[in-house]
């Protein structure tokens, strides 16, 4: 399984251009797991202690609101990134769920570990906040286009 592990994180957009060592750093803090269609991946509200990288299937990402229930807010697929912000040692809890839509494939990294290997190798922080700032800025613009959509009534004379 290590070495499926480790395939996936080097033939990966936003690890596999790191420097061998901080491949292996990253390996070594990495499981691979698997989730069937309609499969909870992680509650919103629970802890948030593991960044997913989706290596098959599709994924929605759901908030809970009151007087409709679950919302899909976005879908993640294979080459992305979910749970973000664990990567951000102030955010304690998932602020999605996260929902398996077909059989879904993923590699795991232990967030803690993640954030001390870079706290000890700033190269490697660097990098993987960069990365990490990518996936956030990316989910933004996706939320607002999102929120343009919810809120244009018309043309503007």
């Amino acid at each position: 399984m290590e070495s499926d592990v480790a395939g996936t994180l080097r033939s990966s957009q936003i690890f596999g251009s790191l420097e061998p060592a901080h491949l292996n750093k990253l390996i070594a803090i990495a499981t691979a797991m698997a989730w069937p269609a309609g499969g909870q991946i992680f509650r919103e509200g629970e802890p948030d202690d593991k960044l997913y990288l989706i290596v098959e299937g599709l994924v929605a990402l759901e908030i809970h609101v009151p007087n409709r229930g679950r919302v899909t807010i976005q879908t993640i697929g294979p080459d992305e990134i979910l749970g973000w912000s664990s990567f951000v040692p102030e955010v304690e809890k998932k602020t999605a769920s996260a929902r398996a839509l077909q059989p879904t494939y993923a590699v795991t990294i232990d967030a803690a570990r993640l954030v001390e290997a870079c706290e000890q190798d700033h190269d490697l922080g660097y990098r993987a906040y960069r990365a990490i700032a990518h996936v956030i800025a990316s989910r933004l613009k996706a939320t607002r286009l999102q929120l343009l959509d919810m809120f244009a009534v018309g043309e503007r004379t």
